[in-house]
């Protein structure tokens, strides 16, 4: 979880509980229990969430780097196979192989 959400997402629940615990005191401004849970739900959900996406984050990242491997050796051998037409060929001929015409 990022430091930033993690934060904010306990920021509201250390809020929601301290209000609870006075609620008497803050019922006449507008604050309802009911409310004050839903918004410890709603963080709960929210880190949850959160966890989900570091998860698909982790999943991404590993698929990145194979792909990233994958396409690595894709490279070295197609150079290995252009080295072997420009060295054996003649450029006028590299087209023939699906090089273009260029050192």
């Amino acid at each position: 979880m990022s430091k930033t959400f993690e934060d904010n997402a306990l920021k509201a629940k250390v809020l929601s509980e301290g209000l609870r615990q006075h609620l008497s005191e803050v019922e006449k401004y507008g604050v309802k229990e009911t409310d004050l849970l839903q918004l410890e739900k709603d963080v709960q959900a929210a880190i949850e969430m959160n966890q989900k996406v570091e998860a698909l984050r982790e999943e991404v990242s590993a698929q990145l780097q194979a792909a990233n491997a994958a396409l690595a050796d894709i490279k070295e051998r197609a150079m290995r196979y252009r080295s072997i037409i420009k060295q054996n060929f003649p450029q006028e001929q590299w087209l023939r192989f699906g090089l273009p015409d260029k050192r």
